[in-house]
């Protein structure tokens, strides 16, 4: 199966296969990840099918090397109307000559359902509150169902068999030998007990000790790392974005303790291979917390300001541990009150005691290879 980082079809792409669906979901990466299931109920339902994922830039890592797919297109500006971007008019191209079938849209703009319409799929289902007309069916999202279940019931018209709730993340090879590397040259042998931990979110880079609305209190993680280090023996890795790095080098200097900061080092997929390494990861609600879901590492998730009815990691089949107290103000994530939080009480809810013990479950049964 061949996959396109920009979208763009050879002059002559031998397509085969039928029917062609297209797959919207241009978000973040657990916007991504959640997607998975059904590309994966896609291809079951459908085995000689051709399957297009539209994937923004930033979550392409963790869709590309998706075996069920045929082919990844990217889009790295999402909000840009489609009369001012060169990007949406050359996707529509590409579209066009995909002939497609259908068109799942798990978007609720229309500039995604317009995408769609121009790139002349016959039949279309999306989120999109205005979607209707000839070809076009709206797909109703449950508030209180998680997001994985709407994608699955989203299909359902056209009979669609769900093949289970859990996310996938595939990665080379290669990540595994360039991580295991890294982490001997740091003095972590492949037997030693390794505790991951991510305190960022992405977004704007801030001032550690400031509040970010899905962040805990600095000191609070550097306390764990403490217990971890001194009470555990565990080694302790840092990952994170480049614009996380700050906050993990100042978490790791206020835990007093060794712990590797590889915040910003490491590629997508790179940052795939060390989840999956890790005997445990301790995180706020984030991609990684996705991440590590597919991947089935023993997880401990931080989450307040989110929906957690439709947002919450899922993993069926591996250790999940979700911390969480539900405040009046919560959930607020999507909602003009995310903006004014000046104290996010909901995270501040969650006591370094109950991480300690949540992260000690998973330690206590994990078998260290």
């Amino acid at each position: 199966m061949s996959v396109s980082a920009r979208g763009v079809l050879p002059a002559n792409p031998g397509l085969r296969g039928r029917p062609r669906i297209l797959v919207v979901r241009a978000g973040a990466i657990g916007d991504t990840l959640m997607a998975t299931p059904l590309v994966r109920a896609l291809r079951r339902t459908f085995p000689e099918s051709y399957l297009v994922f539209l994937s923004s830039a930033s979550a392409f890592g963790v869709i590309r090397h998706n075996p069920h797919l045929n082919q990844v297109i990217t889009l790295k500006y999402r909000h840009l109307p489609s009369w001012l971007s060169s990007e949406k008019w050359r996707i529509h191209r590409t579209l066009r000559r995909l002939d497609l079938d259908w068109a799942l849209v798990l978007e609720s703009n229309r500039e995604f359902v317009d995408l769609a319409l121009k790139g002349r799929a016959r039949r279309i289902i999306a989120y999109g509150a205005e979607a209707h007309g000839p070809g076009l069916e709206r797909a109703v999202f449950d508030p209180q169902r998680h997001s994985i279940e709407n994608h699955l019931a989203a299909a359902r018209p056209m009979g669609v068999t769900p093949d289970g709730l859990h996310m996938e993340l595939y990665y080379p090879p290669e990540a595994d030998a360039f991580v295991a590397k890294r982490l001997e040259d740091a003095g972590v042998g492949n037997n030693d007990l390794l505790v991951g931990i991510h305190a960022g979110w992405g977004g704007r880079a801030r001032k550690p000790q400031m509040t970010r609305l899905k962040g805990w209190p600095p000191e609070r993680f550097a306390a764990v790392i403490r217990w971890l280090v001194k009470e555990k023996g565990a080694h302790v890795a840092l990952a994170g974005s480049r614009a996380d790095h700050p906050l993990m080098e100042f978490i790791a200097r206020a835990s007093g303790v060794g712990c590797l900061n590889l915040a910003g080092s490491l590629s997508l997929t790179q940052s795939a291979a060390l989840l999956r390494r890790l005997n445990a990861f301790l995180t706020v609600d984030s991609g990684p917390a996705h991440m590590a879901a597919a991947l089935g590492t023993p997880l401990v998730t931080l989450l307040g300001p989110a929906i957690i009815e439709q947002t919450a990691p899922l993993a069926p089949a591996s250790p999940l541990r979700i911390l969480y107290h539900r405040v009046p103000c919560a959930p607020c994530y999507g909602t003009p009150l995310m903006k004014s939080c000046q104290d996010n009480i909901c995270m501040k809810a969650i006591e370094v005691e109950e991480a300690e013990q949540a992260l000690e479950k998973l330690l206590d049964a994990a078998v260290v290879p």
